[in-house]
Parts: C-alpha cells; structure tokens; sequence
C-alpha cells in the first residue's frame, strides 16, 4: 500500500537486485539497500553492465532514454 500515493519511479524490467528477489517491491526494507549495498544485474546481460554497455543500477535502469529501457 502507498499511503502518500505517491507514483513510483518506473524501472527497466530487466533489472534486478539482490533487494528485489529477496523482498520484492518492499526492497527498501533491506538493510544492503537502505546501506548503498545492494547488489544490481541485468537480466539480460547477467552482469553489471546493460545491453547498451551503459551501468547497471537503481537510478540508471530507471532513465528511459536508454535504448534497452523496458518499462515494469
């Protein structure tokens, strides 16, 4: 539930992180997350690194200017 309903930021979905498999949508309970330590991949690469050779991570998989940007 959003209690503020507030509009979350749309992410790539080919991005995953250790924070999304293990609490789902609430990732932000994870103490690495909530540290900056939350480990990011692409699924379609299974590295750090995008299909555009672009970085993987929360803030970069969410810019839909990138060409390998797909919308959840």
């Amino acid at each position: 539930m959003n209690p503020l309903n507030v509009v979350p930021t749309p992410r790539c979905m080919h991005f995953c992180s250790k924070a999304l498999s293990v609490y789902g949508e609430n990732y932000a309970a994870d103490a690495d997350f909530q540290a900056g330590l939350d480990q990011t991949w692409c699924v379609l690469t299974a590295r750090s690194i995008g299909p555009d050779d672009g970085e993987v991570g929360w803030a970069e998989c969410s810019d839909r200017q990138r060409s390998c940007f797909r919308e959840y």
